[in-house]
This record gives C-alpha cells, sequence and structure tokens, in this order.
C-alpha cells in the first residue's frame, strides 16, 4: 500500500488518494510536530483538527463551527439536512426525526434485513469464493436503503451510481458533479412531487409528505435534503464499517468466537468498529467570529474541518488506537466520533447498528470457515468517506 510519504501539513486533503491510504500515519506526524490544530493549502485552504480535544470541542460548540453553510470540502451541490443546519432550526427537523430512527422503531425492519441479506447468501454460497463488498455488503444497502426511502426499483443503479460519484470525484470532475447534483435534485423534488399526488405507502418519503412542525408541512426544499442525507449516509459510510469488521473477524477467529457466542458484548464492539473504521473521516464548519481553537488563532469565515479519523485514532484519547480493542474501557458509548459529535451525532446510527449486526452475524453463520484470499491487497476509495473497496474471500462451497 502506498504511503503517505514526503506530504507535508499544508498538502492535507481528506479527498488526496494516496495520503488517504495511510491516513492515521499522517495524522500522527503532524500531531506530533505539535499542531493540534494545523493549515492546509489545498482546496482554497481551510483548517484542520488533528487530536481528540480540537474536534470535540468543534462539534460541541455550533455557535463558534457553523454547519449552516454545507459541512463538506468542496461544497456539496445539494443540502444534505439536517446536519447542514444550526440549531435551532436543526433542534427542530430532528424532534420530527428522531421517533423514525429510534431503537424500538428500527425493530420492525430486522426481518427486512434477515430476507435481503439472506437472498444475496443464498448466491454466494455455492461459489467457494466471493468478493464481499460487491456481492453483499453494497447491494444489502442499496437493497435496505432504497425501499426505506421508497425509492421505485428501476431507479436504484442510476441514484447509487451519482451518489458514490459525488462522494468521490468532485475534485477531480467539479463539472460533472454539479451536473449530477442538479439531476438528483431534480429527481428527488420531482419523485416527492410525484408521491403528494398518489396512495400513502409505508416507506420514509411518506412520513416525510405527512410530517408538521407546528402545523406547518415540510417544504419540499426540506424533504429532499432529508431523503439526500439518508442516501449518501445509508449507501456509504454503513458499508466502510461493515467491510472493516468483516475484514478484522476473518483474520481474528478467537476474537471472532468470542463475539458470536456472547462473551463480548454486540453494541459495544460495533462502536469499536465505528471508532476504528471512522468512515467519515472529516467533517467542514464555518468560523462565525474570530477565536483559537487549541491555541490557534481563527478568524471569521475560515473554514475548519473537524476530523474525526484523527481524534478517534489519537493515542491520548485511545491507548493503541490501531488495533481494535473490545475491552476498551470508554467512558460512553459517544467518547469517540464516528458518529459526529454534539446536536449533529448521526441521527441513523440505530439504524445502521441493526443493519450491521444482521449482516454480520449472518455471514459467519452461513459462511463459517470465511478466508481472505491470497490476492487481497487493501485499498480505500476516498472522498466524503474512507471505504475499503474490495473484500475477496474463499470458502467451503455451501
Amino acid at each position: 500500500m502506498a504511503k503517505p510519504e514526503g506530504y507535508s501539513a499544508q498538502d492535507f486533503s481528506q479527498h488526496d488518494r494516496v495520503l488517504m491510504q495511510r491516513p492515521y500515519d499522517f495524522y500522527d506526524r503532524v500531531r506530533e510536530s505539535g499542531c493540534p490544530v494545523a493549515r492546509s493549502e489545498k482546496l482554497g485552504g481551510f483548517w484542520y483538527t488533528t487530536n481528540y480535544a480540537a474536534a470535540r470541542r468543534v462539534y460541541d460548540d455550533f455557535r463558534t463551527f457553523s454547519s449552516a453553510d454545507g459541512t463538506a470540502l468542496p461544497k456539496q451541490p445539494l443540502p444534505l439536512y439536517p446536519i447542514d443546519l444550526d440549531p435551532p432550526q436543526q433542534t427542530r427537523m430532528r424532534k420530527l426525526l428522531n421517533p423514525i430512527f429510534l431503537p424500538d422503531a428500527i425493530l420492525k425492519y430486522r426481518p427486512r434485513f434477515d430476507a435481503i441479506i439472506g437472498d444475496l447468501l443464498d448466491e454466494i454460497a455455492p461459489k467457494g469464493e466471493a468478493e464481499l463488498q460487491e456481492e453483499l455488503v453494497r447491494p444489502t444497502l442499496a437493497t435496505v436503503i432504497m425501499p426505506f426511502l421508497g425509492v421505485p426499483k428501476a431507479d436504484w443503479a442510476m441514484l447509487a451510481h451519482k451518489l458514490d460519484f459525488l462522494t468521490r470525484m468532485r475534485v477531480e470532475d467539479p463539472d460533472t458533479c454539479a451536473r449530477y447534483g442538479e439531476e438528483l435534485s431534480n429527481y428527488l423534488y420531482e419523485f416527492a412531487a410525484r408521491r403528494r399526488g398518489t396512495p400513502p405507502e409505508d416507506d420514509l418519503m411518506q412520513i416525510l409528505i405527512d410530517a408538521r412542525i407546528g402545523g406547518e408541512a415540510l417544504t419540499d426544499e426540506e424533504i429532499v435534503g432529508i431523503a439526500t442525507l439518508v442516501l449518501f449516509g445509508g449507501l456509504d459510510t454503513t458499508s466502510a464499517v461493515v467491510g472493516m469488521a468483516l475484514w478484522y473477524l476473518i483474520e481474528h477467529p478467537d476474537e471472532r468466537a468470542r463475539l458470536l457466542d456472547g462473551e463480548v458484548d454486540f453494541p459495544k464492539a460495533l462502536h469499536e468498529f465505528v471508532r476504528y473504521a471512522s468512515p467519515i473521516q472529516g467533517l467542514r464548519r464555518t468560523v462565525t467570529r474570530d477565536t483559537e481553537l487549541e491555541g490557534c488563532p481563527l478568524k471569521a469565515g475560515d473554514y475548519v474541518m473537524a476530523m474525526n479519523g484523527a481524534a478517534n485514532h489519537d493515542p491520548g484519547k485511545f491507548p493503541e488506537p490501531d488495533q481494535v480493542r473490545f475491552d476498551r474501557p470508554i467512558g460512553n458509548e459517544h467518547d469517540h466520533l464516528g458518529f459526529g459529535g454534539g446536536a449533529h451525532i448521526c441521527i441513523g446510527q440505530h439504524f445502521a447498528k441493526t443493519l450491521m449486526e444482521t449482516l454480520i452475524r449472518a455471514v459467519f453463520d452461513r459462511l463459517p470457515d470465511l478466508r481472505i484470499r491470497d490476492d487481497f491487497r487493501p485499498a480505500f476509495a476516498v472522498g466524503e468517506s474512507r471505504v475499503l473497496q474490495t473484500l475477496p474471500v474463499s470458502f467451503r462451497p455451501a
């Protein structure tokens, strides 16, 4: 795997396809040089955090570090609600969405998860080998998230392609991304308008159409912003964590046995995998007033990237951060920033954790003798998220 040697602090970009293969080596080097907050001259110039304390401060102080101008760098062509809002507007929307994503509300989806994963494993099991990311993980997520939102099956592949392009290619091909962003926006606006005139269905789009806050319906922009966030978050970030978890558990059979036998608490293990994978490496905030962050002077209007990946691999917060430790003494499950932090803690985390546990258990139930193929060379797709591209395995055909 390529090493990010020769990169200085000012060269950093989470879209850099070489540096982000091994970002934790880079974060360590910058942090150890005495820069808890560093400056990059890429992407028009921005600041970025390299330790836990700085990232936590950015997430917790929304008045100084605002999301209202967006949370991506370069900017996404579509709004993502509610993460691209600050309280109280963000709080208003979360109150509407929270009941949809509470643990008890998610339980009704488990039979659907089981059926989808079972069908995909039925196709894989007789083969004796598979590429788990392409043949299982990503198809599972698309087959869960798209109908959850209510998207017609004929449009799944088109939407998945455009969403992935917008995640990966905004630096290399901004013109195509702008076009895809407009096309995706038009599609979702037309989809919402079409659904308003059809009989009610049991999906998220119907919930958003029927929703009322203070007696007022959501605007079309709000519905599209929520739908876009669900698609981005559900399709990409979850596959990043599942891929890393499966890779680790295949390579560590003793730890796998402890987890599947109940010796290790599954929810706690999932949080450790989220911390370890840190699928969203960083999110942008805009400084609203002159301030200091870990001794670094910032000006109103500056961009700051709160780097979840650097925070979650800060040895000052998490000893042996580059190791998976199911016994890690975490004060509470939100000590890590894998789900973000502060007012913007990930609203869909219970949905994601339920799906991840169901998928992991099903894989090792059906394919207990999984082995990583000898030709495996780990490589990561980068951009808004950092995702293991392939996970080739072999096994005894079932």
